[in-house]
């Protein structure tokens, strides 16, 4: 067999003719526009994978892009198993804390109406503003010292650092403004 020597192969090798096209197939095969050339292939491959967006498009999609880069640091941030028990404990409970923002605004409104007209009736909405202070601080200690407890029977092995802070502004907060909301009721065993 001849493989490297096309002047020796036999004539039973000899590769079959084409059919010949007619004119319709011929049509049909053309192409119908001209290659682009490589600028132009270049600059719509650069569109496809970076389209230019107009200025309202391109705030929807960076405000997208925000949004869900806020949500995963959210959600891997409040995550973390020392505050999920943090957030079901201080949820769990009935506090003083959780209603201190009601009772402060009313006691701002009450010192703004009764200071104009006796300096006495000031001084007692005064006291009574440093005692409600003073039972939000005492309401908190006692709820650290629990959670504390609660925290070394469950995780034993995570550390307490933050944690204070966190218990401190989700008891504060109201209920309903509460983020994450809560995901146990008041009373419940956690």
């Amino acid at each position: 067999m001849a493989l490297f020597r096309p002047y020796d192969r036999s004539e039973s090798a000899k590769p079959e003719p084409r059919p010949v096209e007619t004119a319709d197939q011929a049509k049909s095969g053309k192409k119908e526009v001209p290659t682009p050339s490589r600028r132009e292939a270049e600059a719509a491959r650069r569109e496809r994978l970076n389209p230019t967006l107009s200025a309202k498009e391109l705030r929807v999609k960076e405000r997208a892009a925000k949004n869900a880069m806020r949500d995963e640091q959210f959600a891997r941030s409040e995550g973390t198993p020392g505050k999920v028990l943090m957030r079901d404990f201080v949820d769990s409970r009935r506090s003083v804390a959780g209603y201190a923002m009601p009772i402060l605004m009313v006691t701002l409104a009450g010192s703004l109406l009764v200071s104009s007209f006796s300096p006495d009736a000031a001084m007692l909405v005064t006291w009574f503003t440093y005692s409600v202070f003073l039972l939000i601080g005492v309401d908190i200690y006692l709820m650290w010292r629990k959670y504390k407890k609660l925290h070394a029977e469950r995780l034993p092995n995570v550390a307490l650092k933050g944690l204070l802070p966190y218990m401190l502004n989700r008891s504060i907060n109201l209920r309903r403004l509460r983020l994450p909301s809560p995901r146990v009721k008041p009373g419940d065993e956690i």
